[in-house]
């Protein structure tokens, strides 16, 4: 189905006058006024924009770990800022997850341990859900790393672990931010490899903060923060 069509039907994602301003000492800095968005089940959009313009700011208001000063978030039919704090991290541990540009890996947990956590946190730590982690450790070349401690691991290794912790629990949602940021460019494409791969396998929804059009290009829409708004384009 054309990604119009799933956006007209029943999008994942609904974003709504979205309005979120900051204190900057003695003045107030408007990064959204009234934004609009509609990201569809299974689309991967790539987010782009210069430094400053809200990137990362709108992935947190799309997650919860920040809310709007006006308008709602709507995630699969739930308004996320019409929850208490602690409804809105559960919501977070259940149908979100996240890829950072610095990993984020417990430093006292070893591979497996960091990738069990998911589901730990959400009271699903089973013999089952082990054995399917250290299936997907497998799928991530890593299965022989999994007592080791992230220390001990390259930045494109601890990428394939965050990746793969984040998709663990099979969230509808994947925010991931700058996730080659930190990486050589072969690490990095192998990162976007099996990140692309992993969320087709689970027919998750990616917003991918990215600087690269070479990134942007692998996904189904480009959408630039610009002054505010959010242009949208093919890749």
């Amino acid at each position: 189905m054309p990604v119009a069509a799933r956006l007209n039907a029943h999008p994942l994602l609904l974003v709504r006058r979205l309005t979120k301003s900051y204190r900057e000492g003695e003045s107030t800095r408007t990064l959204f006024t009234a934004l609009d968005l509609q990201v569809a089940r299974g689309e991967r959009i790539a987010l782009l924009g210069r430094s400053g313009s809200g990137k990362s700011t709108l992935l947190n208001l799309i997650s919860g770990i920040d809310r709007p000063d006006q308008g709602e978030v709507i995630i699969d039919g739930t308004v996320l800022n019409r929850l208490s704090e602690h409804e809105r991290t559960l919501f977070r541990r259940t149908h979100i997850g996240f890829v950072f540009q610095f990993f984020n890996l417990i430093a006292t947990l070893n591979v497996l341990e960091n990738l069990l956590l998911p589901l730990e946190l959400q009271g699903r730590l089973t013999p089952g859900e082990t054995r399917r982690a250290e299936d997907l450790l497998d799928q991530v070349g890593l299965r022989d790393r999994a007592t080791a401690f992230p220390d001990r691991l390259s930045g494109g290794e601890q990428q394939r672990i965050a990746i793969a912790r984040a998709l663990i629990h099979q969230p509808r949602l994947l925010l991931a931010d700058e996730p080659t940021g930190n990486l050589d460019s072969e690490s990095g494409a192998q990162a976007l490899e099996l990140l692309d791969a992993l969320v087709r396998e689970q027919g998750a929804t990616l917003i991918l903060v990215t600087h690269s059009a070479e990134v942007a290009r692998r996904a189904d829409r480009i959408l630039t923060i610009r002054d505010g708004r959010i242009e949208s384009s093919a890749p």
